[in-house]
């Protein structure tokens, strides 16, 4: 499973709508999103679901966009933040042992 921070409104359409325009359409198939964990084991869904519920049950994190990284096949926007990264550590600390090297390392 992917888990996915939730992009507030009008930066969802400036983000997919910038997407739409420069990532190749053939490869395009989700919309803009921030992925917190690439891998998260199915049989871990229903405890990554009682984590996030509680790890966001607060007012939306704060988040600044603070240039790009080249991901060899593609470009993406990095993201700053301290409360994001407080969830995601939060949670990855919850999924201990589940998560592959990828996610584990953050």
């Amino acid at each position: 499973m992917i888990v996915t921070a939730e992009l507030g409104e009008a930066d969802f359409a400036w983000l997919n709508s910038l997407r739409i325009r420069h990532y190749p359409p053939d490869r395009n198939q989700v919309p803009a999103h921030l992925t917190l964990f690439h891998a998260v084991p199915p049989s871990a869904e229903q405890e990554g679901r009682t984590r996030l519920r509680a790890a966001t049950s607060n007012p939306a994190p704060a988040a600044q966009l603070a240039g790009l990284m080249d991901l060899g096949g593609g470009v993406a926007f990095r993201v700053v933040s301290d409360d994001l990264d407080a969830i995601r550590a939060e949670l990855a600390e919850g999924l201990h042992g589940l998560l592959g090297a990828q996610d584990a390392r953050g």
